[in-house]
């Protein structure tokens, strides 16, 4: 390995150090926002989809959905004001993926005065290699459906099915119909590290023509035309669209949905780290540990800037774990804003939507109307009933929903598969009878499942307690001094049913060619309880706004000018409230408003006045004035603008403003920020300085004492990077940063930090790169705290040298992390679609953590491994390193003298996957991939696979051998410690043909496999093994094919020195294969192990050196039948067996399945 790893080094060297040069090409255009609000063809060339990018002029972000097929573009456009225009960078393949690309072909590409032409070639009718159940001409179909049903006298029947169906055509003259039906049978949503996601289960069909669209399934609704009405949300259900004219002068277009929600909205305050990407755990609205997060749902701001997901972007998530994790190309500082709002699934009630709009409009007026409902029935709840005395409490606590909390205690039957307390009645110090629950796996008193439910320290009763049960268990803890001990609690307030509903109307008219007013009116009806008649007074809300807007006017002694202006009033009730995020991210932030203060309801006036003049994007001026009043608790003007211009043909100036000042409560608020940017573009480099200030002071009038700061910092940087021009991009970044806190009264100063980032992409030859570096040293200067430092960095390689006969691809990315603890459960599933398999060692009849093993044995597969989310983690520096390799000789070396003929036939092909976390605070312990000679205690968390294969002869029908390596890690940070699994292989096979009928196969392998455990003692072992084995196979024709095998294996434990615990494995082997080209295919597979071993039989150890089988004899066996039968259908029938000595009984499992082709 040592010799492996110097020669990748020396590779790596020569890659970093070679000469190069190269051209790359990027597209860029501006669209008006009219042409992006429905979906279009981005480019007549097919799009490479990772390489797309949407911004407006503020270079603010912008999501899509892109769809390769079509090549068609959707941009999410939910926000609260949108620019005139948007720009979408992006690049192109150098041909459409629809269309046919050919150098030459035979039938274009002759000679014509040739005097010989071969007439034999002609053109061939297309041939459709599709099989269809239901063929068709106008649609176009694929996909399949698949039925089984699986049984044996060790599991139950059970029945699974699979659907995936893409559509796309005519169903008739002037309708069409596309369709996306996925339904795998998955419980877990997609990974979201990319920017298309795809789904496992999902259905969506759509009638549509010019006039209509019928949408049904899973169906996005987002708001229309409104400044009021705001939502986003994935449901099940139906809209229908309409679009139709009244009259000659009317347009209008009408939308009706009906649904079932799937999840609800969401907005939580991100708790971050300095220098840490993550993963951070996404807690839910009401401080919930464990939320699962709809995919695609989530929007992410970062200091009020909208993010990109993807590994290539800003950051992943984890939606089944509710984690996000930002990339190496986003730097987090403990001054970091992160907000994210998003979708996650509760459901404790039917809950249905409603919605409904309608817009018309003429040349000069226009005018719209929504209406919204969302409602949960509360008479279907889904996954608990309601008592009487429930609902009795609900009713009596109107929208206190805190004051409605019951223990979730529940008389069971005892169930050894469950975790069950007891009842224990005591006396407490005081002498007072206390009543609490103890977990028992006695079948005469466990009788009650509880619910526990986090309080936070000091305000529950019970503790989490780490054992062997298969779920957590919890103990109760005394009170001291009448305070409680512990974080958890059996009581949890009771869901109340709920209600939310908007209805709006506007107008909008024009009264010249620039100018037009508008107005808008919005009712809401909120309701906390739909139980409870109290505090109903509250419900009902209302707000209007009015204005009128001049844009586009042309101004004659300012030429390429335009003028824009805008004023308009806004009113909004105490009791108005909202659906999802009505303004942009951080509006009440600049005007000091936090959580406590929007507590408190108050009428809200705000009014707004705007004038613009524009002429691009490098020159143009504006001003904005703001004044908003909140009741009693808010009294303040907003005075914001930007000067943008451009002195001569190199020199550009940006500046932007933000003043404040409103009085919150008895505070003042007094808040000055700033951006300035001046560079010089040349056709090269673009030098510059942008100086950033933010100056935020929150003063006690009466005391005249600073008392708080949101933000206070000064911040300069320096920067060089390329003109957008050129074939490459780099830039260049050097920052110096003042923070100051309030202290006593006063500003003092806080921190202070130096930055520098730097970037480069560019494709020189063969090769291409891509790569990132920040490093940020923070140092504290009011307290004694030791400096920080965060070392960021990413770099993405690929090359191909001798001519292509190697290449290379190379992931490196570092940065400052953290781990969970994490604990896990098996939960059982029907049989066959599991991972793990019980069994139980003890004999107890309890389920054990250290009873459970990875599944060998197809009946036994019964169990999953699910991760339970814990709020414990540990700060670590993360690594991760990806490397694949291909090598070969060139193939016209077959021609030369014998020397470079014999080296010809030799290649190779390796892939390295390394991410590991430590705590070590050495510099190349940090940014060293490799794990090799580091302290245990130091490596926090390692997933690591190496496989290496090295050929001689590989394309050689004759003979040939391959010398594989495989070594992996896999080290987990649990809550009892820490859980690592080791496997080592070394495999050689050669092989011989002794005719076309017969070959002959040999193979030696050795190895071990190592596991070490903090937690379950008896998981602590290391195998070494050692095997060979003959196989002749005889091939009489393509329709049959026998083979017989022989594998002998040696196992020893060499961890455990007090018990010798040996196995010796003797495997004989028969295989019969029939198959006739698409219709019939039979395998018939028979074994016979005999396993000599000493040892016990019922420790994780047996398990893994008897293979699941039992000392002695062992026979199984296997029957695969797929037979066509029709068109466009499939059968696959399977029969397993096994017959082990000590067993008692045979196993047989059988299982069925038909598949229809779309």
């Amino acid at each position: 390995m040592l010799l492996f790893r110097c020669f990748l080094f020396i590779l790596l060297f020569s890659i970093a150090f070679s000469n190069m040069s190269f051209a790359q090409s990027e597209s860029c255009k501006w669209l008006p926002i009219e042409k992006t609000k429905s979906d279009f063809l981005l480019d007549s060339l097919s799009v490479f989809s990772e390489s797309i990018q949407v911004r407006d002029r503020f270079d603010s972000v912008y999501t899509f959905s892109y769809q390769l097929n079509t090549g068609r573009i959707k941009i999410d456009l939910g926000r609260e004001t949108l620019p005139d225009s948007l720009i979408i960078c992006y690049k192109t393949f150098p041909y459409s993926l629809h269309h046919e690309v050919a150098k030459r072909t035979l039938m274009t590409d002759y000679d014509s005065g040739a005097i010989f032409k071969d007439n034999r070639v002609k053109a061939m009718p297309t041939f459709d290699f599709r099989e269809e159940l239901f063929p068709s001409t106008n649609l176009s179909k694929s996909g399949n459906l698949t039925r089984g049903v699986s049984f044996g006298n060790t599991q139950n029947v059970f029945v699974n099915s699979s659907l995936n169906l893409q559509m796309n055509g005519q169903l008739a003259e002037n309708l069409n119909i596309r369709a996306s039906i996925t339904d795998q049978n998955v419980p877990f949503q997609p990974e979201g590290n990319t920017q298309q996601l795809q789904d496992f289960d999902n259905v969506l069909v759509e009638l549509y023509n010019d006039k209509f669209s019928l949408s049904a399934g899973d169906v996005v609704l987002q708001q229309r035309q409104s400044e009021f009405l705001r939502y986003y949300k994935n449901v099940q259900g139906a809209q229908l669209t309409t679009n139709y004219k009244i009259g000659k002068k009317w347009k209008a277009s009408t939308q009706l949905s009906a649904s079932v929600a799937k999840g609800k909205f969401a907005s939580i305050q991100l708790e971050i780290a300095e220098g840490t990407l993550g993963p951070y755990r996404i807690q839910g609205p009401q401080n919930e540990r464990f939320v699962i997060i709809m995919a695609n749902s989530e929007r992410v701001f970062l200091d009020g800037r909208l993010l990109q997901r993807g590994f290539n972007y800003d950051y992943v998530i984890d939606y089944n774990q509710g984690e996000i994790t930002f990339t190496p190309k986003v730097l987090i500082t403990q001054y970091s804003r992160v907000r994210i709002d998003y979708e996650y699934a509760e459901r404790n009630f039917s809950r249905s939507i409603l919605t409904a709009n309608h817009i018309q409009e003429s040349d000069k007026v226009s005018f719209f109307m929504n209406f919204y409902r969302e409602k949960d029935n509360r008479n279907r709840p889904l996954f608990f009933e309601f008592s009487d005395a429930d609902k009795v409490l609900l009713s009596s606590v109107g929208d206190d929903l805190n004051a409605a909390s019951i223990p979730r205690v529940d008389s069971v039957s005892f169930d050894p598969n469950r975790v069950l307390y007891q009842k224990i009645n005591a006396i407490d110090d005081f002498g007072n009878p206390i009543q609490y629950f103890e977990y028992s796996t006695d079948p005469e008193l466990a009788r009650f499942a509880i619910g526990f439910s986090e309080v936070g320290q000091g305000n529950g009763d019970y503790v989490r307690q780490q054992q062997l049960t298969n779920g957590p268990v919890f103990v109760y803890r005394p009170q001291v001094n009448g305070l409680a001990q512990g974080n958890f609690s059996i009581s949890t307030p009771l869901p109340a049913p709920n209600q939310k509903q908007m209805f709006t109307t506007g107008a909008r008219l024009k009264i010249s060619p620039y100018e037009h007013v508008y107005t808008e009116i919005a009712l809401s009806n909120t309701d906390l309880n739909l139980f409870s008649p109290l505090d109903n007074e509250d419900n009902k809300g209302f707000a209007i706004k009015s204005g009128v807007i001049s844009e586009n006017r042309v101004i004659e002694k300012l030429k390429g000018y335009k003028f824009k202006a805008l004023t308009e009033m806004e009113y909004n009730s105490s009791q108005f409230s909202f659906i999802d995020r009505l303004r942009y991210v951080e509006f009440d932030r600049d005007w000091s408003l936090g959580a406590k203060e929007l507590l408190e309801s108050g009428n809200e006036r705000i009014f707004t006045a705007q004038v613009e003049l524009e002429k691009d994007r490098d020159n143009g001026l504006k001003y904005r004035f703001n004044l908003r009043n909140r009741g009693d608790v808010l009294a303040g003007t907003q005075h914001s603008g930007n000067w943008n211009q451009q002195f001569g043909k190199r020199f550009f100036l940006k500046n932007d403003l933000f003043l404040l000042n409103a009085d919150v409560n008895e505070l003042n608020s007094d808040w000055l920020r700033y951006t300035g940017d001046f560079n010089y573009r040349s056709k090269v480099l673009v030098p510059g300085y942008r100086l950033m200030m933010d100056r935020n002071a929150v003063r006690d009038i009466e005391r005249d004492s600073v008392v708080s700061t949101a933000m206070n910092f000064l911040e300069q940087m320096v920067y060089l990077k390329s003109n957008d021009t050129l074939p490459y991009s780099f830039f260049a970044e050097a920052s110096w940063r003042q923070d100051q806190f309030a202290v006593n009264g006063l500003l003092v100063p806080d921190t202070e930090a130096f930055a520098t980032n730097f970037g480069l992409q560019r494709r020189f030859g063969n090769h291409d790169f891509k790569g990132t570096f920040t490093y940020r040293k923070l140092e504290f200067v009011r307290t004694d705290q030791n400096a920080e430092t965060t070392v960021l960095g990413k770099i993405d390689y690929l090359n191909t040298l001798a001519k292509g006969n190697v290449r290379n691809e190379l992931s490196y990315a570092l940065g400052n992390g953290r781990e969970f603890r994490r604990e896990y459960v098996f939960l059982p599933v029907p049989a066959g679609e599991g991972t793990h398999a019980w069994r139980d060692d003890n004999g107890d009849g309890i389920q054990q953590l250290n009873e459970f093993n990875l599944a060998i044995n197809p009946e036994e597969k019964s169990y999953i491994k699910v991760f339970v989310p814990t709020t414990e983690f540990i700060q670590a520096y993360s690594t991760i390193f990806n490397y694949r390799l291909n090598a070969k000789f060139p193939e016209d070396w077959k021609k030369q003298n014998k020397t470079l003929q014999f080296l010809q036939k030799f290649s190779n092909t390796t892939s390295l996957s390394i991410e590991k976390k430590i705590t070590a605070n050495d510099f190349w312990e940090r940014i060293n991939p490799f794990t090799g000679g580091f302290a245990d205690e130091d490596l926090v968390s390692v997933r690591q696979v190496i496989r290496s294969s090295f050929f001689f002869n590989r394309s050689s029908s004759k003979y040939g051998f391959d010398l594989s390596v495989f070594d992996s890690q896999n080290k987990q940070l649990l809550a009892g410690g820490f859980d690592d699994l080791v496997q080592k292989d070394w495999r050689l096979n050669t092989r011989f043909n002794f005719s076309p009928n017969l070959n002959f196969r040999f193979v030696l392998q050795t190895g071990n496999r190592a596991a070490s455990s903090d937690f379950l003692d008896n998981r602590n072992y290391d195998i070494s093994q050692y095997g060979l084995g003959p196989e002749l196979a005889w091939q009489p024709s393509s329709l049959f094919r026998s083979t017989a095998t022989y594998q002998f294996t040696d196992k020893q434990n060499i961890a455990n020195q007090e018990v010798r615990e040996t196995a010796v494995l003797h495997q004989m082997g028969l295989d019969f294969r029939f198959a006739r080209v698409i219709k019939t295919t039979l395998n018939v597979n028979l074994k016979y192990t005999y396993i000599d071993y000493s040892g016990n039989t019922n420790t994780p150890v047996g398990y893994e050196m008897l293979q699941a089988l039992t000392p002695g004899s062992n026979l199984t066996w296997t029957v695969n039948w797929l037979q066509k039968i029709g068109e466009g259908l499939q059968m696959n029938m399977v029969y397993e067996g096994r017959n082990s000595e000590g067993l008692g009984r045979l196993v047989h499992i059988g299982r069925m399945q038909v598949t229809a082709l779309f």
